[in-house]
């Protein structure tokens, strides 16, 4: 049930609405960074390529926390955290679209200058 504050701000423009669809569109989200990486190690006195290893890091419970994937859980991640970084602009702008629209259309405080 929506309240009855939000009424005045009246229907949002084409843009809030594809932003909308757009956000929620997106089946799974994912936060965090993804790194592909190989290690060179020297191995009876020559060089030798080990990897790649796939590792994800985020934020779990206010600590920073790393899990080895496999390149399966790789390629995954990886497209939820894409889908995850478009969701938090289409929000971004989402906000900034509303705040426009309160400031114009909600009556504020008088200014004295």
């Amino acid at each position: 049930m929506r309240s009855k504050s939000l009424r005045p701000l009246g229907p949002g423009p084409a843009a809030h609405a594809r932003l909308l669809a757009q956000v929620g569109a997106t089946e799974w989200l994912c936060q965090g960074t993804l790194v592909c990486r190989t290690l060179r190690r020297k191995v009876a006195g020559r060089w030798v390529h080990k990897g790649p290893y796939y590792l994800w890091t985020g934020k779990q419970h206010g600590k920073t926390v790393c899990h080895a994937l496999s390149k399966n859980q790789f390629d995954v991640a990886k497209q939820a955290i894409a889908a995850n970084r478009r969701v938090q602009a289409a929000l971004g702008k989402l906000q900034a679209i509303t705040l426009e629209k309160i400031l114009k259309k909600v009556p504020g405080v008088h200014k004295r200058k």
